[in-house]
């Protein structure tokens, strides 16, 4: 095996989207206002990590002050795990800040180590974050070496010891024994510990530095827990500055929305519902919800139909986060690509205009139409849920234009006019039906044409004797 450790040294000021362009000094701090995180801008001032936030004040008077938010950081974790799935099904997430993949039986599929890390290194680098890297045959040591060796690559057990020997024994920081103990008695180096007789060791600070050394090393099996999946894609991304505008929100959409179809594309499954929530400074939450005529993992599809929404509502201003969650998910099994995808094409073309639709001028705007079993032509059919295939009986002699409400025509001689008298080619045909509901009918239809030669659909009331103008054929 061999293992690929991505590290995230700034994974806390990456969520939110800071960069070397803001020019304003921004902070990271814990509840304790103690900084753990700071930009160039903030570094060039003086302002270190492990600085109280009242010290930072004290060099300027403009710091942006974010809190760190663990939650979000274990989130971009997951994200960075689902987004790893298309080069190894093997992942692991290792907190607070780094991801193990086992790239071993990958390495022929994607032409080589270096081309697969560049791969992967690229998929990071388009997530927003910056990465360390380090390769080992060991998980704990590709941890230790993409944390302070980054991008050292060791490919065999006996490659190990030239790697970890330089390493400082301030790696060893938790469990019974501390590197500030092994650096007070001399012991500054991994391989300086390595080389102490393992009794003087265990008598000294017990087992746990031989265990760490041990899995390291490769001498000790050293097995991890492997990411699945979560059930449902939920994630948020904190916007660097707060948003008025759809415009000025575009880059966290896209950013959100990408992440979700390529959890989608992992799970082979495409999205029906999904809810869009957007938070303003004041904490005030805003949700759209989402629903989709046919199963959809197409990420320019989607960020079209949530830039179309958002356009015809009222959205807050001031925004500071995006979070976006599935509702409901279906299988969506990728097609064969055939010689002839025409009818694919245009079924999938369909599905997005009915989408694109509904996200413009809302959902109760756009409907389907189907079949009812009633003889009634008004009741005849109904409103179905768009793009929803139905079974349709063909019915002969029916136009397929129908007045909502029947037009009361005037008759000559008992002739029926439209713009002149019209010429019946066929009927009667009797329409006697729904007593049982008080909406009871009894009419004799007939097709008729009007003097431009147009064929219409009419009928005599045969209660009243009144004509009727009821629909238009093609």
């Amino acid at each position: 095996m061999l293992w690929l450790c991505l590290s995230f040294p700034n994974l806390s000021i990456d969520i939110f989207s800071i960069g070397d362009e803001i020019k304003e000094p921004v902070v990271i701090v814990e509840s304790t206002n103690t900084i753990i995180a700071s930009n160039n801008t903030s570094q060039q001032l003086g302002i270190r990590n492990g600085m109280a936030l009242s010290a930072a004040y004290v060099l300027s008077n403009f710091i942006q002050v974010k809190h760190r938010n663990k939650n979000q950081e274990i989130k971009k974790l997951e994200e960075v795990a689902t987004s790893l799935f298309k080069y190894s099904s093997q992942i692991s997430i290792r907190l607070p800040s780094s991801v193990l993949v086992e790239i071993g039986a990958s390495i022929k599929l994607f032409r080589g180590t270096q081309s697969l890390k560049n791969q992967i290194t690229q998929t990071i680098t388009d997530l927003g974050l910056h990465v360390h890297t380090g390769v080992s045959p060991t998980p704990l040591a590709a941890i230790w070496f993409s944390r302070y060796r980054s991008n050292t690559t060791a490919f065999t057990i006996n490659d190990l010891s030239q790697h970890l020997d330089p390493l400082p024994t301030s790696i060893i920081e938790s469990g019974d024994i501390s590197g500030m103990q092994l650096h007070d008695v001399g012991i500054k180096t991994i391989g300086q510990l390595a080389r102490i007789p393992r009794s003087a060791v265990t008598q000294r600070w017990g087992t746990y530095a031989l265990d760490q050394l041990d899995r390291a090393f490769g001498k000790k099996p050293d097995p991890q827990p492997f990411f699945s999946l979560p059930e449902n894609f939920d994630s948020e991304v904190s916007l660097n500055l707060p948003a008025s505008s759809v415009g000025e929100l575009l880059f966290g959409l896209h950013r959100i929305i990408q992440s979700m179809t390529t959890y989608l594309q992992v799970k082979q499954y495409g999205v029906i519902q999904f809810e869009l929530s957007i938070v303003n400074e004041e904490k005030l939450q805003h949700d759209f919800k989402f629903k989709l005529s046919a199963p959809s993992r197409n990420p320019k599809h989607l960020t079209h139909l949530v830039q179309e929404r958002l356009n015809r509502e009222s959205i807050p201003s001031r925004i500071e986060s995006i979070h976006l969650r599935s509702i409901q998910e279906t299988p969506l099994t990728p097609s064969s690509h055939s010689l002839l995808p025409h009818e694919e094409q245009s079924e999938l073309s369909r599905s997005h205009l009915i989408d694109q639709l509904q996200a413009r001028v809302g959902e109760k705007s756009v409907y389907g139409i189907t079949v009812c079993a009633d003889h009634r032509p008004e009741k005849s059919w109904g409103e179905t849920i768009p793009g929803l295939h139905q079974h349709y009986t063909k019915l002969n002699h029916r136009p397929s234009w129908l007045l909502r409400i029947p037009k009361a025509l005037t008759s000559v001689s008992d002739i029926p006019t439209l713009r002149g008298p019209l010429t019946i080619i066929d009927g009667p045909e009797r329409i006697e039906t729904g007593w049982w509901d008080d909406q009871g009918i009894k009419r004799d239809y007939f097709i008729a044409l009007t003097q431009d030669y147009s064929q219409v659909w009419i009928y005599k009331d045969a209660v009243s004797n009144q004509w009727f103008l009821h629909g238009i054929f093609a």
